[in-house]
């Protein structure tokens, strides 16, 4: 096998089956060290100087959570898939939270504390940030004021404004602890000196 040449057809598959191989080798590789990666594997046309898949044929494509290349990857090649840690796949939470207080057109000193309270259908815990609006619909977070504030379905947190300059625009998040995936924003309300 190593000393005769192969027929034309047989070279070109031998070349498409080492380049996905190699491509593959490239996803575990790079999943290893926690990147987040998608690939797309097509055979070169040599005939054209295009990537592009040829009529008929089939691309393979990969993506998801961190790992999941990684996994499909070593198993193509025959390895044995590397153990997951189950939060790194867990769900992201679902359900809603709605902001109830702070009431709209209430001023609050810098340094001064209230209330906020809300409902959650999440199940998670949840942080409150205070934001400010930037301008053009945009807007930044200024401070953690509550954190893991509670799970349960009526939340409420004593928060503690820190010193910031006096403005009109501000208004408390209220987001699930650590990933922030399900968030709900209070009105706005004005920080006065």
């Amino acid at each position: 096998m190593f000393g005769s040449p192969l027929p034309r057809g047989n070279e070109e598959t031998m070349c498409r089956a080492t380049s996905m191989a190699t491509n593959l080798a490239v996803a575990v590789a790079t999943t290893a060290v926690g990147c987040m990666l998608v690939i797309s594997l097509a055979p070169s046309r040599p005939d054209t100087g295009k990537s592009d898949p040829a009529a008929g044929r089939t691309m393979a494509a990969t993506a998801g959570h961190a790992g999941s290349a990684a996994r499909a990857a070593t198993s193509a090649l025959g390895a044995p898939a590397a153990s997951a840690d189950p939060e790194e796949f867990a769900s992201p939470p679902t359900g809603r939270i709605e902001v109830t207080a702070p009431e709209p057109g209430v001023d609050y000193k810098t340094n001064g504390s209230f209330v906020v309270t809300w409902n959650n259908t999440t199940g998670e815990e949840v942080d409150v940030w205070l934001r400010t609006a930037t301008g053009g619909g945009d807007s930044e977070r200024v401070a953690l004021v509550a954190t893991k504030a509670g799970a349960g379905r009526a939340g409420e947190a004593l928060v503690t404004l820190p010193r910031v300059p006096p403005g009109k625009r501000y208004f408390l998040e209220v987001a699930t602890a650590g990933d922030g995936a399900v968030r709900a924003f209070s009105r706005t309300f004005a920080i006065t000196n």
